[in-house]
């Protein structure tokens, strides 16, 4: 019997909506890999909706996947390999932050400007309108059909490979709102999503970061460190100067001195 072997749909990187579109495409796939058809527009009167159909805001996009972890709870992971650049949306229900002590997935709000659609404003200080007087509370994941909400955050020996654009979606004072994700790198079928909360995040909860990659749902690993010769400048026999490597030059003249000494033991004996 001839074994076949599945291969992953090959999936194109969705555009970032435009304000001046009525309705935009939406991001989502099937868990075949085929985008979505079904036109989105506008909820609530906002510039640019969150980027789904009705349908995959209540089942979530089906490029992405949804696993318990043996650690960790429950875990986000590409569905069939993604490109980089591939775009998702966070999103949730408007409202007030909850404390600390109890769990919550939800991420600060930013509504984008009302006529432009976007979170960039040349006229404020360091271009963005991410600032406190724009601050609009929070967006709850919990109760939605939203999946993001469980990309989770690398470890220490673990590196990000998906994060914000910091593109918030809806409307100051609105009932949704969203927040645009992107995939930095290609990632992997079963490999798991990860960005970065950030360490006020850890601190205030007390929890300790720990990694959370598996080998049947890895996470992408840290470049381990380069070490450094350490090297420094010696004057050459002719008065130039030219940059050594320290542990070479310890062990020539570590030679050196064996050298020497042996050749003082010999005259010694010959005397």
């Amino acid at each position: 019997m001839t074994q076949t072997t599945k291969v992953s749909p090959e999936i194109q990187p969705q555009k970032r909506p435009k304000v001046s579109e009525q309705s935009i495409q939406c991001w989502a796939h099937s868990q075949t890999g085929k985008r979505c058809t079904a036109q989105v527009s506008s909820r609530e009167g906002e510039p640019i909706p969150i980027p789904y159909c009705e349908r995959h805001l209540n089942s979530g996009d089906g490029a992405l996947k949804v696993v318990h972890h043996p650690f960790f709870g429950k875990a986000l992971v590409a569905r069939y390999d993604l490109p980089a650049k591939y775009r998702m949306a966070y999103w949730g229900k408007r409202g007030r932050c909850s404390t600390c002590d109890v769990e919550d997935r939800a991420i600060s709000y930013y509504p984008p400007n009302k006529i432009t659609g976007s979170n960039i404003d040349p006229k404020i200080p360091g271009g963005r309108t991410l600032k406190r007087h724009n601050y609009n509370g929070v967006l709850n994941p919990g109760g939605t059909g939203d999946v993001i909400q469980y990309a989770a955050c690398p470890g220490p020996n673990e590196k990000q490979n998906m994060r914000s654009t910091f593109q918030y979606f809806g409307l100051r004072n609105g009932d949704l709102g969203g927040l645009e994700f992107v995939t930095l790198v290609p990632v992997p079928k079963n490999t798991q999503l990860l960005h970065w909360y950030g360490s006020g995040w850890w601190e205030e909860r007390g929890i300790k970061r720990a990694d959370v990659g598996t080998k049947r749902y890895p996470a992408p690993l840290r470049d381990a460190p380069v070490k450094k010769k350490r090297r420094r400048e010696v004057e050459d026999d002719d008065g130039t100067l030219a940059k050594v490597d320290l542990k070479e030059l310890t062990k020539s003249i570590d030679v050196e001195w064996a050298r020497r000494h042996d050749q003082s033991d010999q005259d010694q004996k010959s005397a």
